[in-house]
Formats: structure tokens, C-alpha cells, sequence
């Protein structure tokens, strides 16, 4: 038996989990015990938000730089970030566990079966590939580009840049010790806040992209109901096992679809909140030419906030082409009890909702438009009172 669709989604999968190990933070292990990886995480995020505040205190309190602000601000949504996701992780390990196992199974049942399935299953795969492959590169180009830029204005221009705006308590930063300490400091504080938030944004996208595969599944299912139905049509003892795994397979979906929204409820508002305010803040810094590396961290946060409301499209997009799969089923074929079930099926997906923010504003590309519009008046607003 060929098991190459499952594979391939566990080696994609696996890539991710590298770096769920290297923060003590793998929840898909059904034996997942707190290590002391994820207590030095603990102590590494801790660690940045407080000095981020004792930065502000030193810079705005007795200094008198309210740019400092600006710049904190920018970043500190990342640590915020950063502390939810985890945070969520450990206590919605079962969720993600569960949603882990659901494609899996989805994956070693529908690759054994016809065409039309294992070329569903081929399309996810290939959509997982390119989610992950942009995520990664977005990642992976910020967190050399953050640090690079001060690199260069150190190596070629002799200025001292910092490469976050904070600083640590007892290291001074004239000496050249306390800078090179710091900056190393900061180069970790970046690999560790870039690349762990990484973790449970692929994580989320990958649950998220196995949505419109549900989708994808049912309607082959459908199709092969409709097959059925036109050589024996009314006739209960050649469709009714078919239209029953149907309609477990449709409870499936609404279950699968209400586990991504509770499971990373927190995760997408906290996420979409402090993005906005990170992305005015960090343009502001741009205009103001007070942060180098502000460029390369707002394309970061930018390209997130964008990924995030489509994700929430996509899974809008899903539950319209559920309610179309269902009501174009050869459904006047079956007997009035059959008929029933196609009837409670369709009124639960016109009753289904999309991933929301907060519960609130739904998770969409529209809802990136109206942040885009915000984004750009408070920006100018800020820009005009500072200067």
C-alpha cells in the first residue's frame, strides 16, 4: 500500500517540529513533559519584556527620548506574541494533538482510495509546501535582515546600532564589552522571538489549510453519492451507508473547523492586535529615521497580518463552497428520510461561521483592508504631532 501523501505531510510537518524541540515546546509528543528548554524560553521572553520596560524607564523617564517609545512599542508585540503562543500551546495541547491526528488519518485513509481523493490530498500538499515555504522565507529573511543591517553600519560606517530597542540591566553599553554582550544578546532574543513564533504560525496555517481538503473530500464523497443515485435512485440500501458516512464526514468538518477557532482563539487576536499596533508604530520609526532595522521588521509583521486574515479567508471561502456542494447533490434521488439528512446538513452549514478576531470582527482579507486604512491615517496622524 502506497503511503506517500501521508509522508510527504510528515516530513513537511516534521520541519516544524524541529524547531518546536529547540524550544522545549512539542506538544504533537503524546509523553510532552515541561523541559528545561521551555523554562529557559520562559526566562528569555520574561527577560526581553522587562527590559523593554527598563529601557523606557531609562530612555523616556530620565533621559527624556519619548522617540524610545516608538520603537519599543514596535517590537513588544513580538514577546506578547511570542508568551500567548506558548502559553496557548501547553494548555491547548490536546487540540492540537487532536487536530495533528485528524490529518493524519485523513491523509493514510484517502490515499488508498480513488483518483479523485489522492489528487485532493496531492493539491493540500502542495498548498502546505508553499504556505510553509513563505513563512519560512519571510522568517528567515527578517531575522538576517534586522541584524545584518546594524552588522553593516558597524562594520562600514563604524556607528553603533542596536539591533532591538532595549538594553540590559548592568551592561554598559559605551564599553565596547557591554555592546558586543548586548548585541549578541539581542541576536538571540531575535532567533529565538522570530523562529518561535514561527512554530505556532506554521502550525495554525497548516490546521487552517486542511479545511478546504475537508471540503475537497466531501465533495468527492458527493460525487460519488450522485453516482449512485442516477442507477439506483430511491433506493435506500445502495445510498444509505454512503449518505450516513457523509454526514459523519460533515460533523467532521464543522467539529474540525470550531477546534481551529477555539484552539487558537487567543493566539489570532492577541496576534492581529498587536500587529496593527506594531505596523504604525514601526512605519513611524521609518519616517522619523530613528530604528535601521525598522524595514526589514515591518515587512515581518506586515507579511504576518496579511498571512493571517487570508488564512480566515480561506476557511470563509470553504464553508460558501460547503453549502453549494450540498445543495447541488442529486438530493431529489433519495427518499424523504435521506432527504432530511441532506436538509439538516445544509442548515448547519448556512449557520457556520469563519474564524473571527476576538469573537468579533471576522478574520479576513476585507478586515486586512479596513486595517490597512487605519494603519495609514493613524500613521500620518502620529508623524504630523511628532514632527
Amino acid at each position: 500500500m502506497s503511503r506517500k501523501h501521508s509522508n510527504n505531510f510528515k516530513k513537511l510537518f516534521n520541519f516544524t517540529r524541529k524547531f518546536s524541540e529547540l524550544c522545549g515546546c512539542d506538544v504533537i509528543k503524546d509523553d510532552y513533559k515541561l523541559d528545561w528548554r521551555t523554562y529557559a524560553i520562559f526566562i528569555l521572553i520574561n527577560l526581553a519584556l522587562s527590559c523593554t520596560v527598563y529601557s523606557n524607564y531609562i530612555e523616556v523617564i530620565v533621559k527624556g527620548d519619548l522617540y524610545n517609545l516608538l520603537k519599543s512599542a514596535s517590537v513588544i508585540g513580538t514577546g506578547v506574541q511570542g508568551y500567548t503562543k506558548l502559553i496557548n500551546g501547553l494548555r491547548q495541547q490536546k487540540e492540537i494533538r487532536y487536530l495533528y491526528r485528524e490529518i493524519i488519518d485523513m491523509y493514510e485513509t484517502y490515499e488508498l482510495k480513488s483518483l479523485a481523493y489522492k489528487q485532493s490530498l496531492k493539491y493540500n500538499i502542495s498548498l502546505v509546501k508553499k504556505l510553509l515555504a513563505i513563512t519560512f522565507a519571510t522568517v528567515l529573511i527578517v531575522s538576517i535582515g534586522v541584524t545584518v543591517v546594524p552588522l553593516y553600519m558597524l562594520i562600514f560606517q563604524n556607528i553603533r546600532v542596536d539591533i532591538m530597542p532595549f538594553i540590559f540591566p548592568f551592561i554598559d553599553t559605551s564599553t565596547d564589552f557591554g555592546f558586543y554582550l548586548t548585541f549578541v544578546l539581542h541576536i538571540i532574543c531575535v532567533f529565538f522571538g522570530t523562529y518561535g513564533n514561527f512554530i505556532m504560525d506554521s502550525w495554525l496555517f497548516i490546521y487552517a489549510a486542511h479545511v478546504p481538503l475537508m471540503k475537497n473530500i466531501l465533495k468527492c464523497k458527493f460525487d460519488d453519492l450522485d453516482g449512485i443515485l442516477e442507477e439506483y435512485p430511491r433506493n435506500v440500501e445502495k445510498s444509505g451507508q454512503l449518505l450516513s458516512d457523509i454526514f459523519k464526514w460533515h460533523q467532521k468538518y464543522i467539529n474540525f473547523c470550531k477546534t481551529i477557532k477555539d484552539t487558537f482563539f487567543w493566539v489570532i487576536a492577541v496576534q492581529i492586535g498587536f500587529e496593527f499596533m506594531g505596523i504604525v508604530c514601526t512605519i513611524v520609526c521609518i519616517f522619523l529615521e530613528i530604528w535601521p532595522p525598522a524595514p526589514a521588521y515591518l515587512l515581518y509583521i506586515s507579511c504576518l497580518l496579511y498571512s493571517y486574515c487570508s488564512l480566515g479567508n480561506i476557511v470563509e471561502v470553504s464553508n460558501d463552497d460547503v453549502i453549494d456542494i450540498i445543495y447541488d447533490c442529486c438530493w431529489y434521488n433519495l427518499t424523504v428520510p435521506e432527504q432530511k439528512m441532506i436538509l439538516i446538513m445544509l442548515r448547519e452549514s448556512q449557520q457556520a461561521t469563519g474564524i473571527l478576531i476576538g469573537g468579533v470582527v471576522p478574520l479576513s482579507l476585507n478586515t486586512a483592508l479596513q486595517i490597512t486604512k487605519t494603519v495609514y491615517t493613524m500613521s500620518m496622524f502620529l508623524k504630523s504631532s511628532l514632527n
